[in-house]
């Protein structure tokens, strides 16, 4: 009877353990190209988000003179 506890007790945990490494795989793959995994209120995703969209000036050179 006692052993019977442990085996349904460790299937339990090995369902679980599963079943999560299952669901963050999805995530990643699903994710595959997004850093942030798809948080949109994420202040590093705004922050990249307006690095992203700075333009460098055309005359680099005329600038620095």
């Amino acid at each position: 009877m006692g052993d019977d506890i442990q085996y349904v007790v460790i299937a339990v945990a090995v369902a679980v353990a599963v079943a999560y490494a299952g669901w963050r795989i999805y995530r990643a793959l699903k994710h595959a190209d997004d850093p942030c995994y798809g948080c949109e209120g994420c202040a590093l995703k705004a922050a990249k988000q307006r690095h992203k969209t700075k333009k460098c000036p055309k005359n680099l050179a005329d600038t620095n003179n």
